[in-house]
């Protein structure tokens, strides 16, 4: 067995009181999908209604995009569930993966100690000039890459100066911290030191009433955050074609009724 096997068992949740690992086969549906799914709660309710439905062998492992796109490219999963359009467009072109549909949306929101404006460039590039401490997911997740491409177009707008290296592309200055966690846990560094962050809404409202940040949420085309299904083009399984038309169908009136607080987490593309 490699580490690399011995780390998807250690990862990969399985539904609880479903499976113990020694009932686990070739015949378990993998899913990987990004931890906002996990951390909003949405992914274990649209897993256990697929199980209640199908009475289907299913787990999924919750990990930023990146890691998932790399689970996907090493056959490990069956099916990813991410949010990074450009990096899961090259991972299809690269013949990875197949039939990329949205099953859902959201929004980045930011949550702050301090008063921001109401423009997404505006408020990071106010982080910025008072070097408010910002903490970072820093993991190649769909959060990650959207966080780096505003520190992009606020480099190029407005010359902030910026450094790439292995925290990605960011600002320089120790007010910035990368912490190479998911999206729980970085909200919950920037509760507990008093920084900025961005995060996905689903889950920034899961975390609403343990935190005491301000949620900042925008009008700007770049905050619009899409979730998409992608099957592994190396791992072929009976339940791909099976769980595309739950969460096409059923999947879609559990997304669109999920509420946290009595708010929308996600929607769907009718409602966009």
């Amino acid at each position: 067995m490699t580490i690399r096997t011995l780390v998807l068992i250690a990862l990969l949740v399985p539904l609880a009181g479903c499976y113990a690992p020694e009932e686990s086969s070739e015949n378990v549906f993998r899913v990987a999908t990004t931890t906002s799914m996990r951390d909003s709660g949405l992914m274990d309710v649209l897993m256990a209604e697929f199980q209640t439905i199908h009475g289907a062998d299913i787990e999924y492992v919750a990990v930023g995009t990146g890691a998932a796109l790399r689970l996907g490219e090493a056959g490990d999963v069956h099916a990813l569930i991410v949010h990074a359009p450009e990096r899961e467009e090259a991972f299809i072109e690269a013949g990875f993966g197949t039939n990329r549909t949205e099953i859902a949306w959201n929004s980045f929101v930011v949550l702050s100690p301090i008063t921001l404006p109401s423009d997404i460039h505006e408020a990071f590039a106010e982080v910025a000039e008072r070097e408010q401490c910002f903490v970072s997911r820093g993991d190649g997740s769909g959060t990650h890459e959207k966080e780096q491409a505003i520190w992009q177009h606020l480099n190029t707008t407005t010359s902030l100066p910026i450094v790439t290296d292995a925290d990605g592309v960011h600002p320089a200055g120790d007010w910035y911290m990368s912490i190479g966690q998911g999206m729980g846990a970085t909200i919950n560094m920037a509760y507990e030191k008093r920084c900025v962050t961005l995060s996905d809404r689903g889950t920034a409202l899961q975390f609403q009433d343990r935190i005491d940040l301000n949620r900042y949420e925008f009008e700007n085309e770049e905050v619009h955050n899409p979730y998409s299904l992608i099957d592994v083009t190396s791992q072929p399984h009976p339940l791909n074609a099976v769980f595309r038309a739950f969460l096409l169908n059923e999947g879609q009136d559990l997304i669109r009724s999920y509420a946290i607080n009595g708010e929308a987490a996600f929607f769907v593309h009718e409602s966009r």
